[in-house]
């Protein structure tokens, strides 16, 4: 089930799940139709000594749209409620693949529970990645999870670092063996483009030769010394990623920066992503 962005915010308002009259909706409400997200990890540092005084502080900013790496010991009803408390919902959430072997149910139930439209497996384990053949194995897995997960109304992603485009026989990589050996319906992909980027691929080349395969981005950019960066801000044609985004169909636009730079606070500096990526997308 390919769901719409504009589908999923519709379903969202008819739960009641999105306060839409009060202040934060209010005082940015042409930019919460942006479907701009933020990756929760970039915040994990603050969020893990105060997770609701962090994610209020993230919606401040003006994202209104999480996706979750953790839930802050909240169970669905709680964080439910919480989001409507502060004008946000969720537009996905990484789940560890080994989150799915060990209880798959619960996995499906919880985040079915909170309205989310996409899970994501945020990489594989390290052996996956040493012949054809596990990564082949790995991707049966990941159909059989991805069935699953659609039959529940969502859809599975894998999130690429920048290992999946080393070569594993000479000649392919990671990347276009897992791909390949995944059902296009069950497993989509949510580029990271700082990794595409990193592993010297170009994000263009690699959006144009999978297309609609790619549901989400990582916008996270570096700097010229290969360091993460707030997005536009550091080496990486983002005008022209977003163009061929939209041309291919991304759903979902989610900020990530995994490290704060050298005497930066990472609510400023995601900040200035957020401003940017308005700016892209308007």
């Amino acid at each position: 089930m390919n769901v719409s962005r504009r589908d999923f915010l519709k379903g969202v308002a008819a739960t009641g799940a999105v306060v839409s009259v009060n202040a934060f909706a209010t005082k940015v409400s042409a930019e919460t139709d942006l479907p701009i997200g933020i990756q929760l990890y970039t915040v994990r540092d603050k969020s893990g000594k105060d997770f609701k005084g962090t994610l209020k502080k993230v919606a401040e900013i003006g994202y209104k749209y999480f996706e979750f790496a953790g839930y802050g010991g909240l169970d669905a009803g709680e964080l439910n409620a919480f989001l409507a408390e502060i004008g946000a919902t969720t537009c996905g959430s990484h789940e560890g693949y080994g989150n799915f072997i060990k209880d798959i149910d619960s996995v499906i139930e919880f985040n079915q529970a909170i309205g989310n439209p996409y899970i994501t497996i945020p990489s594989m384990p390290g052996h996956v990645r040493s012949s054809i053949d596990e990564i082949k194995r790995f991707a049966d897995n990941l159909n059989i999870i991805g069935y699953k997960v659609k039959q529940a109304g969502m859809q599975l992603c894998y999130h690429n670092h920048s290992f999946e485009f080393d070569k594993v026989d000479g000649e392919q990589t990671v990347w276009d063996v897992l791909f390949q050996a995944t059902d296009a319906d069950m497993v989509k992909a949510e580029m990271d483009v700082a990794w595409v980027f990193a592993a010297d691929v170009d994000p263009l080349t690699l959006m144009q030769q999978w297309g609609d395969r790619i549901k989400l981005l990582h916008m996270k950019d570096l700097d010229a010394n290969r360091k993460l960066a707030p997005v536009g801000e550091g080496l990486i044609d983002m005008p022209q990623v977003v163009e061929k985004a939209k041309e291919i169909g991304v759903e979902w636009y989610i900020v990530e920066q995994d490290n704060t730079r050298p005497g930066k606070d990472i609510l400023d500096e995601i900040a200035v992503s957020y401003k940017n990526m308005v700016k892209l997308l308007s």
